[in-house]
């Protein structure tokens, strides 16, 4: 295998035809190599750009969805027993690292050189330990990290593990994100610090999906625009409406067959 790897890399054009008999619909372009005895998923129209890497440990999966852009010299790499998603309509662009446990969701922006990981070297756990032998003998557990749908991330930012970023939040460049963020945040700095909100996320007693400004209520597993007719959203099997408390009592006295979130980020307001 590693022979054939070295061809490929000698003779690009070998791994070009390769990728497109084994993953049929994939758009590969030059020196692309997917590799590794995990899973990979994908949807329709995606694209890996000259250069990424996307290797599979044994038990991981990879799954990307419609529409996704992978641009040049990227490198994706779901932990060992650990599943990446990468969103439908998402862009990440040249030099991106997303390693470990990571859930992204669909219409994100990754800007060049953005680095996710849910994982971490030890340092202090036996600090007269080189930290290789720290990390062999008291190794951390991943912390999977996620982020909802529409996030924008500035060049060079950084996401540390065990963080959940809500949607439609803004990250600076450069910046670090050590802890959670509310929906449509805008955080900047080292580590990253909310600056401003995009719009106020003050979750309603009602919301309509023909009604433009409802649609970050219809928080998650729901596509990102309104369906062909106009009057409704796509929605998948698991979906999160985010709604006022005594609104989803409500339903849930109904029994209705739907999974909702009561405040999943509580700094967003009180619901």
């Amino acid at each position: 295998m590693k022979g054939f790897v070295y061809i490929e890399r000698l003779v690009p054009a070998v791994g070009l035809i390769k990728n497109a008999a084994r993953y049929r619909g994939l758009h590969c372009g030059l020196r692309v190599e997917i590799q590794g005895p995990g899973e990979l998923r994908y949807g329709a129209r995606v694209r890996v750009g000259e250069g990424t890497r996307l290797d599979l440990p044994k038990d991981s999966v990879l799954e990307i969805g419609d529409d996704v852009s992978i641009s040049r010299f990227a490198h994706i790499v779901p932990g060992s027993s650990a599943h990446v998603l990468v969103g439908s309509r998402t862009t990440v662009q040249d030099d991106c690292r997303i390693y470990g446990d990571v859930t992204i969701g669909p219409r994100c922006i990754f800007a060049p050189n953005v680095f996710v990981s849910s994982g971490a070297h030890v340092f202090d756990a036996l600090p007269h330990l080189p930290i290789q032998d720290q990390d062999r003998l008291a190794p951390v557990a991943s912390r999977p990290i996620r982020i909802f749908a529409d996030c924008w991330f500035g060049i060079n930012s950084v996401v540390m593990p065990g963080v959940n970023i809500g949607r439609g939040c803004v990250i600076g460049a450069n910046s670090v994100v050590t802890a959670d963020l509310p929906p449509y945040s805008v955080a900047v700095g080292n580590p990253a610090k909310i600056v401003r909100q995009r719009l106020s996320f003050l979750p309603k007693s009602r919301i309509d999906a023909t009604e433009e400004k409802d649609a970050p209520y219809f928080y998650d597993g729901f596509d990102a625009s309104l369906a062909a007719g106009g009057d409704a959203f796509t929605a998948g099997s698991d979906f999160i409406l985010v709604l006022q408390a005594s609104v989803f009592r409500e339903i849930a006295e109904q029994h209705l067959s739907l999974r909702a979130a009561v405040n999943p980020f509580p700094k967003a307001g009180a619901l």
